[in-house]
C-alpha cells in the first residue's frame, strides 16, 4: 500500500517529504506526493470556475510538485498528483481512501518551534477525524540519504485502548525492521521539600507507577496478541518523570531514527483518530516524528 504525503511549498511540505521518504525506505512502500487544490465545487464545477479559478491554481500546484520531484531522495518510488477537493483535509482523506494508503504523512505548522510539532488548521482536523494512521513531522525535520526508522517507541498510559495501541506499535516496528520499546510518562508537581525522605518517596511513586504499567501491558496486550509479546513489551518499559509533559518526555533518551506511536482519546469514534488532551501535550512536546493510531473498530 502507498503512503500519501501532504506536500506544500513551505517547510511543512519539505519535512513531510523527508519523513515519508524515511518511512518508504523502511517499509518498501511507494509514496503518493499530493498537492490539494481547493475548489468551490470539488466535483462538477461549472466551466467558468475551471477557467477563471482552477486553471491558475492547478498550474501553481504542478509547479509545487516539480519542486517535490527535485527534492525527492533517490531510490524512493513515488508518484505525484494534484487533487481537487472542497478542502485540503478532505482532499487528502479522499486520496488516501482511493489509493488504499497505509498512512498519511503531514508536516508541522510553520508557526510552531523548530524541531517540534505544531498543529495548524489542516493537521488539527486530520488528527481529530482521520480513519487511517497520520504521521506528523516536526518542523525542520531532515534525514540523511539512507536514513531509516530504527526504533519505535509506543506511548502507553494504560487507557482502555492501550493494548490496541501497543500491539499496533509492535507490528509497525516489525514491518519497519525496527527495535521496539514502551514509554510512559509520570507528570507530577514540583518537589516542595528536599532531602532523603522526599527522594525515597519519589522512588516509591515511580516504582509503583512502573508496576502498574507493566501489569496493564501484560493484561491488555495478552488479551489481543498470543505468544510472548506482552512480556517483551513489559520488559522494555521506560518511564519519563517530570514536573510537566515536556520535562517527562525529555527525561527519556531519544535518538535519530526514533518514531513515537501515540493512541487516540478513550472517547474516539470507532476506527478514527481523536487526539485527547494528554496525547496533544505529548505530540507538542515530542522531539521525534509521531505516528497517530486510530481507535480500534468496535464490535
Amino acid at each position: 500500500m502507498p503512503i500519501v504525503v501532504a506536500y506544500t511549498a513551505g517547510d511543512s511540505g519539505t519535512s513531510a517529504l523527508e519523513l515519508a521518504s524515511v518511512l518508504s525506505r523502511s517499509t518498501g512502500e511507494p509514496l503518493v506526493v499530493a498537492v490539494v487544490v481547493t475548489t468551490p465545487h470539488a466535483a462538477g464545477a461549472p466551466q467558468f470556475v475551471d477557467g477563471d479559478y482552477l486553471a491558475p491554481l492547478t498550474e501553481w500546484a504542478n509547479t509545487v510538485l516539480d519542486t517535490a520531484r527535485d527534492r525527492m531522495p533517490s531510490g524512493v518510488a513515488a508518484s505525484f498528483e494534484v487533487h481537487r477537493a472542497s478542502s485540503i483535509p478532505g482532499g487528502l482523506l479522499e486520496l488516501a481512501a482511493r489509493s488504499k494508503a497505509s498512512a498519511l504523512v503531514i508536516g508541522s505548522s510553520s508557526k510552531g518551534p523548530l524541531g517540534r510539532i505544531s498543529l495548524g488548521s489542516v493537521t488539527d482536523r486530520l488528527v481529530h477525524s482521520a480513519p487511517l494512521p497520520v504521521v506528523l513531522a516536526p518542523l525542520g525535520f531532515r534525514a540523511g540519504p539512507s536514513a531509516r526508522i530504527r526504533r519505535v517507541s509506543i506511548g502507553y498510559g494504560g487507557s482502555k485502548d492501550g493494548g490496541h495501541v501497543a500491539v499496533t506499535g509492535a507490528r509497525l516496528a516489525e514491518s519497519l525492521g525496527a527495535a521496539v520499546r514502551v514509554v510512559t510518562f509520570a507528570v507530577r508537581p514540583p518537589r516542595q521539600f528536599f532531602g532523603g525522605v522526599e527522594e525515597s518517596a519519589d522512588e516509591l511513586v515511580i516504582d509503583r507507577w512502573v508496576t502498574r504499567m507493566k501489569d496493564a501491558i501484560l493484561r491488555q496486550v495478552g488479551e489481543l496478541a498470543p505468544g510472548r509479546l506482552a512480556e517483551r513489551l513489559a520488559r522494555s518499559l521506560v518511564v519519563g518523570d517530570g514536573v510537566s509533559w515536556a520535562h517527562a518526555i525529555w527525561d527519556v533518551e531519544w535518538a535519530d531514527g526514533d518514531l513515537l506511536v501515540v493512541g487516540p482519546s478513550s472517547s474516539a469514534p470507532a476506527a478514527r483518530i481523536f487526539l485527547g488532551s494528554r496525547a496533544s501535550k505529548i505530540v507538542r512536546s515530542a522531539p521525534v516524528p509521531v505516528y497517530l493510531v486510530p481507535a480500534p473498530r468496535r464490535h
